[in-house]
């Protein structure tokens, strides 16, 4: 049988606290903004007055759902189409 997390002695917030301050995260999601695990850490850091881990923040992204939505588009150290055409040139007879 699989329990839900209920919660526990070691939070900093409450759920209530927690879901208030992931919402504003989440309206800058839906606006368009990239939101990171270290902006709401500052945030969060900011309300209960002392330093948490990054550790934490995931654990506190994990327990309320969310998850990375989109991969990122293309790799950053792809070579550009001109590098691909000319590699191609030296390989084919």
């Amino acid at each position: 049988m699989r329990y839900k997390y209920v919660g526990g002695n070691h939070r900093s917030l409450s759920e209530a606290e927690e879901n208030r301050i992931l919402a504003q995260f989440e309206k800058m999601a839906e606006e368009g903004h990239i939101v990171t695990a270290q902006d709401i850490k500052k945030v969060f850091d900011e309300r209960i007055g002392k330093d948490t881990g990054r550790g934490y923040i995931y654990m506190l992204l994990k327990r309320h759902g969310w998850r990375k939505v989109m991969p990122r588009a293309k790799h950053p150290k792809k070579a550009d189409e001109e590098a691909i055409q000319a590699s191609k040139k030296l390989t084919t007879p």
